[in-house]
């Protein structure tokens, strides 16, 4: 769909979500209770909107001012939310997982039923590892090789400009960002306290994800990028107190 620069239009409708094919839209976060003061970050071509909130059939808590003419793709909501419905139970950790980030969710023991069924399904594929506090369970360049599951325990999510992002408890996971984009590790990844780690190789992640239709794939690959939109925006927040 074409989307004039003139037109003002309304990313926030969950109906649909949308990936830009041209143009761009600078998005912004909510207002520093400290400072004031609002992150951005300027999307462009290929970046996503609204798939989290899509899935989850919930409002946007961003902002959205288009820059320039967009030609948009556009997902209907409804079908990205059954497609994710079917996916196996990889992708839904993946995908459940990104999505309480995304929307800095609190996870409660609800949320382990997912992790429990992948866990018992393959365990001879998961690798064990225990960190002490204030292990350096990732560090900042390294060749992304694996992800991690949080048995127990818990982590903080460092920036390369030593920023807290995030801090993880028991069911979250790590490291799937740098693996699915086979890239560098962009954060450093610390214990808070003792953690039982269970780590999958880049090897059975990819197997595990080439199982599922196209659009499952890109439902997770497009929330994964969303979630570096939101640990940049985070950054910048936390950067702004000083």
């Amino acid at each position: 769909m074409e989307v004039p620069l003139a037109n003002d239009f309304d990313f926030t409708q969950n109906e649909y979500a949308y990936i830009i094919e041209s143009g761009s839209v600078l998005v912004t976060g909510e207002k520093n209770t400290h400072t004031g003061l609002l992150s951005a970050y300027l999307l462009g071509v290929n970046d996503p909107i609204g798939f989290a909130e899509a899935i989850v059939a919930r409002p946007s808590g961003l902002r959205f001012k288009q820059k320039t003419d967009l030609k948009l793709r556009k997902f209907n909501s409804l079908a990205l939310r059954q497609f994710v419905a079917r996916a196996n139970i990889f992708s839904k950790n993946i995908i459940k997982y990104s999505i309480s980030r995304i929307l800095d969710q609190s996870r409660g023991s609800a949320s382990f039923a997912f992790e429990e069924e992948f866990i018992d399904d393959n365990y001879e594929l998961l690798n064990r590892r225990v960190a002490a506090q204030n292990d350096v369970i990732v560090t900042i360049g390294e060749t992304a090789e694996r992800m991690f599951f949080i048995d127990s325990g818990s982590v903080r999510i460092i920036s390369g400009q030593n920023k807290l992002i995030a801090n993880l408890g028991a069911g979250s996971c790590f490291g799937e960002s740098a693996l699915f984009n086979a890239g560098l590790c962009t954060h450093k990844v610390i214990a808070n306290s003792k953690t039982n780690l269970l780590a999958i190789h880049r090897e059975q992640v990819e197997i595990e994800i080439n199982q599922e239709p196209p659009i499952v794939r890109l439902i997770a690959l497009l929330l994964i990028k969303r979630l570096e939109v939101m640990n940049t925006l985070r950054e910048r927040d936390q950067s702004s107190l000083g």
